[in-house]
C-alpha cells in the first residue's frame, strides 16, 4: 500500500484531531500556542491559496507533513515559517511525491519563490542530501 498524500481540509474531524495529536510524535511543536490555537490557524485555510496544510497517511496513521505557510515570515503567529515539513524523514518516492505536491500548490498560488526552495530541496534529496537513508526513513 502506498503512503497518501492529504489536504488538512479532506480529513474528517476525527482524523484531523488524529493528525494534529500525532505530530509531536512526528517532532512537530507550534512556535506559538497549543494544538488549538494551531487547530484554529488551519481552519482558516482555503481553497489553493496559502496557506495549506498536507499530511501524509500510511494505513491509518500519519507519518509526514508539509504545512506551507507564505513566503512572508510574518504571516502567522503559530506558523512563522515559509513552510515546514518532515519529508527528509521519509522514504524517497513518497518524499518526491510530496514536495511535488507542494511545489505545485506553490505554483498554483504564484508563490513562485517558495516553489523554487522547495525545488532545490528536492534535487538535494534526490541525491540523498539532507535527508534520511531509506533504512532509516519512517
Amino acid at each position: 500500500m502506498s503512503d497518501e498524500i492529504i489536504n488538512y481540509h479532506d480529513l474528517s474531524e476525527h482524523e484531523k484531531d488524529k493528525a494534529l495529536r500525532q505530530l509531536n510524535g512526528l517532532g512537530f511543536t507550534p512556535a506559538y500556542g497549543s494544538i488549538s490555537c494551531m487547530k484554529n490557524e488551519m481552519e482558516k485555510s482555503k481553497g489553493h491559496t496559502l496557506p495549506q496544510y498536507i499530511f501524509v497517511r500510511r494505513s491509518g496513521e500519519f507519518i509526514g507533513y508539509m504545512f506551507l505557510i507564505a513566503e512572508s515570515e510574518k504571516s502567522s503567529k503559530v506558523f512563522p515559517w515559509w513552510a515546514v515539513d518532515n519529508s527528509d524523514e521519509l522514504p524517497l518516492a513518497t518524499d518526491i511525491r510530496l514536495l511535488q505536491f507542494g511545489i505545485e500548490l506553490c505554483e498554483k498560488s504564484e508563490c513562485f519563490q517558495l516553489a523554487e526552495r522547495l525545488q532545490h530541496q528536492l534535487e538535494c534529496h534526490k541525491k540523498y542530501i539532507g535527508r534520511r537513508t531509506e533504512e532509516m526513513s519512517r
